[in-house]
């Protein structure tokens, strides 16, 4: 059997390629080696993902499970992982990079999971670390969690070590996701990519696709319910202009201020998958529960909406049912929720991700006749029309306006711009950096994540973190003056001096326990460094409060 050492160093040697095309390529002939039952959970293991995305299972180990056990391994005590992890942005890499020193009762230099002279002992193979992975997802108790995983780093080499807890994480970092794998398992078997992409998506599972590839039989997956499906998505324009020679081939829509969520539902069973591809389905059971008495099976994209009065309600109030597995009686009383269908994406076993919108909107209206809620439809012919529009929705409570071409087929995961989202950031304001952290992922080591405030009387008050709109050399240079101005150290966090002024755009304002301002700005980012402005010239409470104001006012 093949040893799990070998998808570490072809994730290990992806990481260090910089063009895709090298990545493709390593993953490609890693996968070619592999064939029986071996093939599948390797793809799956590549793609970063223990499981095949319709299992819905997960291993439940966290942080301080992992660090637990990689301090038992390694020798190394929390304190010094923790500050590792966070210097380097991942856990993963820390565990990886420790172990060459890690303070054993061997030689110096000696680390657990190497035989003298530094020779790698024998690791688990693929199918161990999948029974493993299986095993954490069945077990309840921390306790046993952490054994399993100090077992499994113990029998490990540092770079099996280093994959092993980027998986558990829940993030390889390697410039390459479950796209790539499909690439590479198209190149790896000579088949198509799209019909790669397509049995991927029609039966949410990347190693039983790759095991379809190499036998020949992609055209056998037939489509499937109840797994999580990628979202399209559309390209955003700032004016309406961006598409005046173009307006008369798009169908425009609200664009609501919800969560996006595709609805699955057969023979009485219904499940909600959000844009991040979590089961939601138990966090809005009156949504599960109307979808329930529809007739038929289908799959509908759409969004979930705090609803009060026969109209969308504020973003803010549904938060407050978000992230709830089993919300209790008094907060479904109290903030209601509905779901608005614009897109059907199967009915009654059809695939429809290859039909035109129109076709697939013919669907969609036959299933609202049944007693579906979806969107109204508009046209523009001109930017001023499209403009008008645009109010029109805002008044209505929404965020701006979705643009779908007619002819457009539904690109599951992709970005195009057969859609297009019109939305313009409500204002800006003039704020002060009070706090940076590092970032994670190619910005781990880079201060790119600010914690910004406005002024209130003679001092400042937080508002806001904002984390993207700045290059990587301003964030490089920006860095060099943040760790001149640092004033205090908090874990990963460095307080500095009021001195940065920031311009920073924003969607809405929302009412916030957590920011002593008691407001926070939804969707932050920054515009540019105002370095022309001092912190005594950055905006004040008052005037957010005064936007805010105003806000509810339309909202209303």
């Amino acid at each position: 059997m093949t040893g799990y050492r070998l998808l570490a160093e072809t994730l290990d040697g992806v990481a260090n390629e910089r063009g895709k095309l090298a990545k493709i390529a390593r993953l490609a002939e890693t996968l070619g080696r592999l064939g029986g039952e071996e093939l599948p959970v390797a793809a799956r293991l590549l793609a970063g993902s223990p499981f095949a995305e319709w299992e819905q299972t997960v291993t439940s180990v966290g942080w301080v499970t992992i660090a637990k056990a990689a301090a038992e391994v390694t020798g190394w005590d929390l304190e010094t992982i923790g500050a590792c992890a966070t210097a380097v942005g991942d856990l993963g890499e820390a565990v990886g990079l420790l172990l060459t020193g890690s303070p054993t009762d061997g030689p110096p230099g000696e680390a657990v999971g190497l035989l003298p002279g530094g020779e790698a002992a024998e690791g688990p193979t693929v199918l161990e670390v999948d029974v493993w992975l299986r095993g954490l997802a069945r077990e309840r108790k921390a306790a046993g969690k952490q054994a399993a995983v100090a077992g499994m780093l113990g029998r490990s080499s540092p770079v099996e070590r280093k994959y092993l807890v980027k998986t558990l994480s829940g993030g390889l970092r390697i410039g390459a996701d479950v796209t790539t794998i499909e690439e590479a398992v198209a190149q790896a078997f000579g088949a198509d990519r799209e019909a790669v992409a397509r049995a991927r998506r029609d039966c949410g599972d990347i190693g039983e696709t790759a095991a379809a590839a190499r036998e020949g039989r992609l055209s056998e997956i037939r489509f499937r319910l109840f797994h999580p499906i990628g979202f399209m998505l559309a390209t955003p324009i700032e004016v309406a202009e961006e598409v005046a020679e173009e307006l008369s081939s798009f169908a425009i829509e609200d664009k609501f201020d919800g969560i996006r969520a595709h609805a699955h539902k057969s023979d009485g069973r219904v499940a909600l998958f959000s844009r991040t591809l979590d089961d939601v389905t138990g966090q809005f059971p009156e949504i599960a529960a109307a979808f329930a008495t529809l007739p038929g099976s289908f799959l509908v994209d759409g969004e979930v909406l705090a609803w009060r009065d026969g109209r969308p309600d504020s973003f803010f109030r549904l938060q407050r049912r978000l992230g709830r597995k089993t919300p209790e009686p008094d907060i479904v009383a109290e903030i209601p929720v509905a779901f608005v269908a614009y897109d059907c994406l199967a009915r009654n076993g059809r695939p429809l991700f290859e039909e035109a919108w129109t076709e697939r909107r013919r669907e969609l209206e036959a299933i609202s006749l049944q007693g579906l809620r979806v969107s109204p439809v508009f046209r523009a012919e001109t930017p001023a029309e499209l403009d008008r529009l645009f109010d029109e929705a805002r008044d209505r409570g929404n965020e701006g306006l979705m643009l779908k071409r007619f002819d457009s087929t539904y690109q599951a995961g992709k970005r195009g711009r057969a859609w297009r989202k019109y939305k313009k950031a409500l204002a800006t304001l003039d704020v002060v950096v009070t706090a940076v952290q590092q970032g994670n992922g190619k910005r781990a080591g880079m201060l790119s994540d600010y914690t910004f405030a406005v002024r209130e009387g003679d001092g400042f008050v937080n508002i806001g973190k904002a984390y993207s709109g700045l290059t990587d050399e301003e964030i490089r240079r920006m860095g060099a003056v943040f760790r001149k101005i640092t004033v205090g150290r908090y874990g990963p966090v460095r307080a500095v001096a009021p001195e940065v002024v920031l311009e920073v755009s924003f969607d809405s304002i929302q009412k916030s326990a957590r920011h002593k301002s008691g407001f926070a700005l939804r969707f932050p980012r920054i515009v540019r460094l105002r370095p022309d402005k001092t912190a005594a010239e950055a905006d004040t409470l008052e005037t957010v409060a005064e936007m805010y104001a105003k806000l509810v006012g339309l909202q209303r």
